[in-house]
């Protein structure tokens, strides 16, 4: 806390001449479940973008309630872009892995990591470059640490066509697990569209096994289908039906679900109710009524398959 108070004292004594418009941005969200636990969470933010007199625009973020590393600074133009700060871990190997072959790299709870590195991306005549350098964080002993990573990605189009090639000498995040980008990993993809039919194949280093999806999707009316196939002989089917401008029913088919997942949702003005069959073991339901109140959300939730069915209260506002 001391560090932050001593920033933004900082940043408020600098020339007002000097800067550039800021914005100040976040939110906070309470939870209240029937369980008698409550969780806020809070995110703010200050970011400024300013055009330079050569047409170059520089742009700053910095997350206020945010750990270590959690700002940066991005100077684009003709040239393309360069940030310096925190940066999408596999931000680079993902823009080259065009075909698929390697998943995102996630952190414990499933979300993409980040780390402290400096990335380039650029695009001259359908030809797109991305490079990147991860930091080493350091860390005291015991504790997990960045390793120093350099990525590449390369894409390249022609006449519908997307060919891409990804490399990183090392691992994009500190867990050293086997999912996502590891060390010395490469992958070569291609992807290609036809009207409402999509084909990717992608291979890397690791596995044996070429990946590939073909999907297709089409609307009719208030009918939308969308259908997908691996090169596991998986597939997912998704079909949604309008009823009407307020009722919509929703069906996704999965060969990998336990259950067939069911939804019905309606929507009136702020408010949005829904029911949906989920796809775990037992067919769980769960159900919410949000109502809209413009930068603030109340929502009433049952999660069939939390505790035996979690209902909870939450509030968030946003600025």
């Amino acid at each position: 806390m001391n560090k932050t108070l001593i920033a933004l004292a900082i940043a408020a004594a600098l020339p007002v001449a000097a800067q550039a418009d800021m914005t100040l941005s976040g939110s906070v969200t309470t939870k209240y479940t029937d369980q008698g636990v409550v969780d806020t969470d809070a995110a703010l933010s200050l970011s400024a973008s300013e055009v330079l007199a050569n047409g170059m625009t520089a742009t700053a973020t910095f997350d206020v309630l945010g750990g270590e590393n959690q700002g940066s600074a991005t100077l684009t133009g003709d040239f393309g872009a360069l940030t310096v700060g925190e940066i999408d871990s596999d931000g680079a190997f993902q823009a080259g892995d065009v075909g698929g072959a390697v998943g995102n790299t996630e952190d414990a709870d499933e979300d993409g990591t980040t780390v402290s590195g400096i990335m380039f991306s650029t695009t001259q005549a359908g030809l797109a470059i991305s490079a990147q350098v991860n930091g080493a964080t350091g860390a005291a002993a015991g504790a997990a640490t960045e390793t120093r990573s350099t990525q590449f990605g390369a894409t390249y189009d022609f006449n519908g066509v997307t060919v891409g090639y990804a490399y990183a000498s090392a691992d994009a995040d500190s867990t050293d697990a086997a999912g996502g980008v590891n060390a010395a990993m490469s992958a070569f993809g291609v992807a290609y569209t036809m009207g409402d039919i999509t084909l990717t194949a992608g291979k890397d280093s690791v596995d044996t096994d070429t990946d590939f999806l073909v999907s297709y999707t089409t609307s009719m009316d208030a009918l939308t289908l969308t259908a997908a196939m691996d090169n596991d002989s998986e597939y997912q089917i998704d079909l949604g039906y309008a009823l009407s401008d307020s009722l919509a029913v929703n069906v996704e088919l999965d060969s990998d679900a336990a259950n067939t997942i069911m939804g019905v949702t309606y929507t009136s003005g702020d408010l949005t109710a829904s029911v949906t069959r989920t796809d775990d073991a037992a067919g769980t339901t769960d159900a919410s009524v949000a109502l809209d109140f413009g930068n603030a959300d109340l929502t009433l939730a049952r999660d069939g398959g939390e505790g035996d069915g979690e209902t909870s209260v939450t509030y968030a506002v946003a600025f």
